[in-house]
């Protein structure tokens, strides 16, 4: 489900079922990286659209937590801890963050939550069927690992 209100009636109905929140982590660098923090962001969206598509039910994708990238992981990486913590309190079992900033895997035990790192590959130039079947592939090899954190 996506954090929108017509799908949270859906999540209020069925809240037992869905245990877990899935947070894209987006850099921003309108400088010289502008180019390489743009297709991380295509890229993370696109899988955590088709992660949430393939988890419907289960899963709640969250807007994209959007950090500048001179800034750096450190100076944001409380805020995150603060969404785990609420998001907690609210009984949601799992937090996923998925991101082609490799710096975030440094801060995955204080965040508190499950932290997937993906190497961006570059969409601009695929066209759109390959780009699925491309994105498709990529999220058939992380659905193992949700469903090992899962069984923890």
């Amino acid at each position: 489900m996506k954090l929108q209100a017509k799908e949270m009636d859906v999540y209020l109905q069925s809240k037992s079922y869905v245990d877990t929140v899935l947070v894209p982590l987006i850099p921003i660098d309108f400088g010289e990286d502008l180019k390489l923090t743009a297709s991380m962001s295509e890229y993370t969206t696109a899988l955590t659209e088709e992660l949430e598509r393939q988890f419907k039910g289960r899963v709640i994708l969250t807007p994209s937590f959007t950090y500048l990238k001179k800034d750096g992981v450190a100076a944001v990486y409380e805020t995150l801890l603060r969404w785990n913590e609420h998001i907690n309190e609210n009984e949601v079992k799992h937090l996923f963050v998925l991101t082609s900033d490799r710096d975030w895997l440094q801060y995955e035990k204080e965040i508190r939550a499950h932290c997937i790192w993906i190497p961006a590959l570059p969409l601009e130039h695929i066209d759109e069927s390959h780009k699925y079947t491309l994105i498709h592939e990529q999220v058939q090899q992380l659905l193992p690992i949700f469903v090992e954190k899962w069984s923890i």
